[in-house]
């Protein structure tokens, strides 16, 4: 049985709200789950799932990035999510929550440049990616679009993490992306990128036309994900596997795949 699907069957646990901090239209939302546990091993770009209680009017999860991990031996270990500032999470608030799911981001075996690609909400995983990047000794910039800039995620935190970080419209993400690839001083080995699919089309072309190695996280969670854990098929996703198309189920055979899935095959 893979990681993915021995989480399935793991309960979920009581985490415990103990810090929020604005962060735009979001709250960055710190919890402490009770250990052991197996979220010291969690990787940027999975996912957490939050059951909903019907009793509460509402029969459908939640689905949430974990917008990263940190293992304290002394005060065990805290998950951080960002949600809707519109929720009004409060501290000492008990969620249960079920994860790490997924596959998340590998980073690089060694240490090389990283550009990190990233739309809205789907920058969450990147937030956490690049502190990683940054511990490995991974020169990372960041190119994030967002159409009102109250939704570009946490920039303080970026900044702090990463050599640059480029905001711009949807509508120039593309040529900002491609002066990005050609940048010297960004030249990346490997691409990073988190949005919806046909940004992730574009950002893989683009960069696998200039020989880079490209992981997406190819699932939209503003759009139809429904359960998170691979049963309802609203995420389904028609990719290019071995030159011909197929349909994969990013929760489970994701999020995180490799950029070839997203090009379109070649006639045969």
């Amino acid at each position: 049985m893979n990681a993915e699907r021995g989480a399935l069957l793991r309960p979920g646990v009581e985490a415990v709200v103990t810090a929020v901090r604005p962060a735009g239209a979001f709250d960055v939302v710190s919890l402490q789950v009770p250990g052991p546990s197996p979220w010291a091993g969690a990787r940027p770009g999975q996912l957490v799932v939050v059951p909903v209680d019907p009793r509460c009017g509402s029969v459908l999860a939640q689905v949430h990035w974990l917008a990263g991990v940190h293992d304290d031996p002394v005060h065990g270990t805290g998950v951080e999510l960002l949600l809707p500032a519109a929720r009004e999470t409060q501290a000492g608030e008990v969620l249960r929550v079920l994860g790490p799911l997924g596959r998340g981001f590998a980073p690089p075996a060694q240490p090389v440049p990283a550009l990190l690609v990233g739309h809205e909400g789907g920058a969450v995983p990147l937030r956490w990616l690049v502190e990683v990047l940054r511990e490995r000794g991974c020169p990372a910039h960041v190119l994030l679009s967002a159409s009102d800039p109250e939704l570009h995620l946490d920039l303080v935190h970026l900044r702090r993490h990463a050599r640059s970080v480029v905001l711009t419209l949807p509508e120039d993400l593309p040529a900002a992306l491609e002066r990005a690839l050609d940048d010297p001083g960004v030249d990346p080995a490997v691409v990073y990128a988190a949005a919806p699919v046909p940004v992730l089309r574009t950002v893989a072309v683009a960069a696998l036309r200039r020989g880079r190695v490209v992981r997406v996280a190819a699932l939209d969670l503003a759009g139809p994900v429904v359960c998170g854990t691979g049963l309802c098929g609203a995420c389904d996703l028609e990719v290019t596997l071995d030159r011909s198309t197929t349909v994969v189920r990013p929760c489970l055979e994701g999020p995180v795949v490799p950029g070839e899935w997203l090009v379109e095959a070649p006639p045969r």
